[in-house]
């Protein structure tokens, strides 16, 4: 903790927790307490903040509120609870008097005290509230720790993208786009696919890209590149495969000249990615097919009525024809990147190579 204020000189460095009379108390460099923090909720002090970790997360969803207040899983483990902020600024929710959310915000308040860095705070007028330095409208991920290294492997890493799906983003203001099923009382976290733990720039992309606000084409192009970089990956596969039929059989070469040219294709690869690779919902590919069919339709463009033959189609639209998109063939464009998101999560989270080729 570090709290500089500019007009009074105080400094701020240090906090403790008063047990018996359940608040925080605050002091400074010369370790005189100046003040105290008084927290609505009554806290249960049982757990050792050194064991958990918090990660600052952000969702501004009409559809999170203050009893947004979940347990959050890997398979059956788990591994924390998130919540927004608000929730510790309140008895006006469903956790209020629940034992166990009541240790963990205490672990929250605690290591939301322990990060604050401020160095250029006004006058200090002795009163001390949480809200003077977070959004009750930012969210915690507070982790256990010893829970999360019986994952194998864990890494949060792994989940970002499963986080946004639920509608929470490291950056920005969450998934303001997606259509979410409310969790009852626990978010159940799936890793991306194992295959995709060497491309960090996925990671990177919904951590920092994908939640900015940009125009429709910008966010289109930013998440074609997430398809880019998978039928790369198809790319690799497919080409592995050749060299090991050729180390086979040679004089097989002439034969597999027009398998080479059918890989490059980067059409062809677009629909062995949709075809054989993931797991997509039909809903969310009727619905994204369709929106491309509208989009192409609206500049005079023809369709194949075939979601990853189409979507190819919009992006040579968009990046040799940018300039014949209209109005109207904006606002569609924005509906389909919504619907491409949805998608493209789905992709992320189901890409398996191993999957039997069924068009090689």
């Amino acid at each position: 903790m570090l709290i500089k204020y500019n007009e009074t000189g105080e400094i701020v460095t240090s906090w403790k927790y008063n047990k018996g009379n359940n608040v925080f108390e605050i002091f400074s460099n010369d370790k005189e307490k100046i003040s105290e923090y008084d927290p609505v909720l009554v806290l249960d002090a049982e757990y050792n903040p050194d064991n958990f970790k918090l990660v600052m997360l952000y969702n501004k969803r009409e559809d999170c509120t203050e009893n947004s207040i979940y347990q959050v899983l890997v398979k059956n483990q788990r591994i924390g609870w998130i919540f927004p902020v608000q929730a510790l600024l309140s008895r006006d929710h469903d956790y209020a008097k629940n034992s166990f959310f009541l240790k963990y915000a205490y672990v929250a308040i605690c290591l939301l005290l322990e990060q604050i860095e401020d160095k250029n705070r006004g006058a200090f007028d002795g009163a001390f509230y949480l809200e003077d330095f977070y959004e009750s409208s930012d969210n915690v991920l507070v982790l256990d720790n010893d829970n999360c290294s019986k994952i194998q492997d864990f890494n949060l890493d792994d989940y970002v993208v499963s986080l946004y799906k639920n509608g929470y983003s490291f950056t920005g203001q969450g998934n303001l786009y997606s259509e979410i099923d409310l969790p009852d009382k626990a978010i159940k976290l799936l890793a991306q696919s194992k295959e995709l733990s060497g491309i960090p720039y996925i990671v990177e992309l919904f951590k920092k890209q994908i939640p900015a606000e940009r125009e429709a084409f910008a966010m289109f192009y930013t998440y074609y590149q997430v398809i880019e970089i998978l039928i790369s990956v198809v790319f690799e596969i497919k080409f592995k495969q050749i060299l090991v039929d050729l180390n086979e059989d040679a004089d097989n070469l002439f034969d597999k000249r027009e398998e080479l040219n059918d890989i490059a294709s980067e059409k062809n690869r677009i629909k062995w990615l949709f075809s054989n690779y993931v797991n997509i919902r039909t809903d969310k590919k009727n619905a994204l097919s369709h929106a491309c069919v509208e989009l192409l339709s609206s500049c005079g463009k023809r369709s194949s009525q075939k979601v990853a033959e189409d979507l190819y189609q919009v992006r040579c639209l968009l990046v040799h024809k940018l300039y014949i998109l209209n109005d109207a063939g904006r606002v569609i464009l924005q509906r389909l990147n919504h619907l491409f998101l949805d998608v493209l999560i789905d992709i992320i989270l189901s890409f398996d190579a191993s999957r039997v080729d069924m068009e090689s």
